[in-house]
């Protein structure tokens, strides 16, 4: 009898070792969504490339509203690739109000974001969208990583790491990227059949009895400014569209006595949710219009309890030091979540599906099924192809466009009270 329990524990413990072994190559898949239909009508809001993205950004002008002016202009981005721009669209009216709506900052999160903004103008064209407000669109500010499947730039910048307006950015540290650095940035070329990768979990269980779980993901997602061939590099010089950016939204933001600022992500987060990111807001004022209009939804403040972390050099701070001082400045990050990242096999598989694309970029790929693999993958944690999960977000931003609007148009009954104070350090609270 011990001989039979002997061989069976070795069988038990043996088919455990293969069914970790076999995991990297069948690829993890977070759970399905469950009584979701997947609705054709919601599915052509995705679009299949960049090329496609941009066409169909460039004639929604023709879709505007009567009472509307639009301009429409872009920004060719310096580049090997001389086809890259940012497209912009205003749309004008005299309205007090203007709403800004921003896809593609992170460039594999470009498709979604730009599905949202035609969804936007086909619900304002057919009068389901409350209020008199304006609109300022920007298509894929990142068209390089759109168009060739990455986060980042040409220069492997995470604009959402880039954009402040002071050069002091690039002096910010990271000393947990510093100790978690052989880790995370792996200097051979991407075999998934290596230990490592099969074991990529364990690997990062014994990183946890060295590190907390906060600070590897703080040292993951914050930002690092010293080593230019790693994930989340905000650079050593802005890119060339902080300099667009300023200008642009300086000049269209003039005329405006508020300003719903929304910046639209995909990867972080529960599949298929849509979560409400209000970043680091630089005074209480912001914080105050931020829960007023968004009080509807639950709101994920930066802290270690949340699992989100203040980040630098982000769209919505580097916004709200150009128009704050003067306007009812309300800013929202809307992440629409695939990976279940919050919970521990979905944060894992993301980090470890960011230290592949990365470690391939730089350094290649054992094998072309490797190098395949390893992309569809990457595409997955950013643009899921569910229809489920299209239909899902879809269907829930149908709902939280009007309300949230419907809240921005009353900002005016809640009274201003002006302030400096950064608020920063007491985030940790909520």
């Amino acid at each position: 009898m011990k001989r039979f329990a002997l061989i069976l524990g070795i069988l038990v413990a043996f088919a455990w070792v293969v069914d970790r072994a076999l995991l990297p190559q069948q690829g993890y898949q977070p759970e399905a969504l469950q009584g979701v239909d997947v609705k054709p009508e919601s599915l052509r809001y995705f679009p299949d490339n960049y090329a496609q993205s941009r066409e169909r950004f460039r004639q929604l002008r023709t879709l505007s509203p009567s009472r509307y002016q639009v301009q429409g202009g872009l920004f060719k981005v310096s580049s090997s690739d001389e086809d890259l721009t940012v497209d912009w669209l205003h749309f004008r009216s005299n309205a007090p109000r203007l709403v800004v709506l921003v896809s593609g900052v992170h460039g594999m999160e470009a498709p979604t974001g730009a599905a949202m903004q035609q969804l936007f103008v086909d619900m304002l064209r057919a009068g389901q969208l409350p209020g008199d407000f304006d609109l300022l669109m920007l298509h894929a500010l990142n068209p390089y990583g759109f168009k060739y499947g990455r986060r980042a730039t040409e220069n492997n910048v995470d604009l959402n790491r880039n954009l402040d307006t002071t050069a002091a950015l690039f002096a910010n540290g990271n000393h947990g990227y510093r100790q978690l650095h052989d880790f995370l940035l792996p200097q051979e070329p991407v075999d998934l059949s290596r230990w490592e990768n099969r074991f990529f979990a364990e690997r990062l269980s014994l990183k946890l009895l060295r590190n907390s779980r906060d600070a590897i993901q703080e040292a993951a997602l914050s930002g690092q400014y010293q080593y230019p061939q790693g994930f989340y590099y905000g650079g050593d010089s802005f890119e060339p569209q902080q300099e667009f950016l300023q200008q642009l939204l300086i000049d269209k933001a003039a005329p405006y006595q508020s300003i719903l600022f929304i910046d639209l992500h995909t990867g972080f987060g529960t599949r298929g949710e849509t979560h409400f990111y209000p970043g680091n807001p630089a005074t209480e004022q912001i914080r105050r219009d931020m829960e007023w209009v968004f009080q509807d939804y639950e709101m994920v403040w930066p802290s270690e309890a949340s699992g989100f972390f203040p980040i630098r050099g982000d769209l919505i701070g580097f916004a709200g030091k150009l128009l704050a001082a003067e306007k009812r400045f309300v800013p929202i990050i809307l992440e629409f979540g695939t990976m279940d990242s919050l919970a521990t096999k979905g944060g894992v598989e993301s980090l470890h599906r960011t230290v592949l694309e990365n470690q391939g970029h730089f350094h290649g790929f054992l094998s072309g099924q490797d190098r395949a693999e390893v992309q569809r993958r990457y595409e997955e944690m950013f643009y899921p192809s569910s229809g489920r999960w299209r239909s899902k977000i879809i269907g829930d931003m149908s709902n939280i466009y009007p309300q949230v609007l419907a809240r921005f148009l009353q900002l005016e009954e809640v009274k201003p009270e002006r302030g400096d104070l950064n608020i920063t350090a007491v985030d940790s609270g909520h």
